[in-house]
């Protein structure tokens, strides 16, 4: 049985008399076919951003410590959700004592389950998902597989002392690849 090529492999096996031998040569090709017009500079820059995403670091985009917004373990529910309509974001650490100490991952659809449920002790503790790490050092590319895999958009980044260095998210990783469109 022959199996049927995907489009991307169909796209490339028409640019291409030859396929490129190294990334540097597909950048070589995607630069002339901008330059040709074949592509928008726009897509040429998408493309451009993704090839190189093996090279940028997670430390290059995270959020910094300073600049995270954490719930306390022992927030009440409406200190949680003032702060959640604050800052409108929908995912966030839970720390206990400071930012050097994360316990887990709130997610914010996982706190309105408790609007209706009024009568239960509201706990932090038995929403909260496990906290992933991955160091400051890893490539965005690995992130992305990693976020993909374990079905996670958020984790704790640490330095290569094992400190809290700041947190990223797959919205970061995909506003960097996408942020140079215009």
């Amino acid at each position: 049985m022959h199996k049927k090529k995907g489009f991307i492999t169909q796209f490339l096996n028409n640019i291409f008399s030859e396929e490129p031998e190294n990334k540097k040569e597909l950048l070589y090709f995607i630069n002339k076919f901008n330059k040709n017009q074949l592509i928008t500079k726009n897509t040429y820059k998408i493309i451009k951003e993704i090839i190189n995403i093996e090279t940028k670091k997670v430390k290059d985009i995270m959020i910094p410590r300073t600049k995270m917004i954490t719930l306390n373990i022992n927030d009440t529910f409406n200190k949680c959700v003032k702060i959640i309509i604050q800052s409108s974001y929908s995912r966030f650490p839970i720390i206990s004592y400071d930012k050097n100490h994360v316990k887990g991952f709130l997610i914010a659809n996982d706190l309105f389950k408790f609007i209706h449920h009024t009568h239960k002790k509201f706990l932090l503790t038995k929403i909260i998902k496990k906290p992933i790490i991955i160091p400051d050092s890893q490539c965005l590319n690995r992130t992305l597989k990693e976020f993909y895999l374990h079905k996670n958009f958020m984790s704790i980044v640490i330095d290569e002392f094992g400190i809290i260095n700041g947190l990223i998210t797959v919205t970061d990783i995909l506003q960097n690849i996408f942020k140079k469109i215009k």
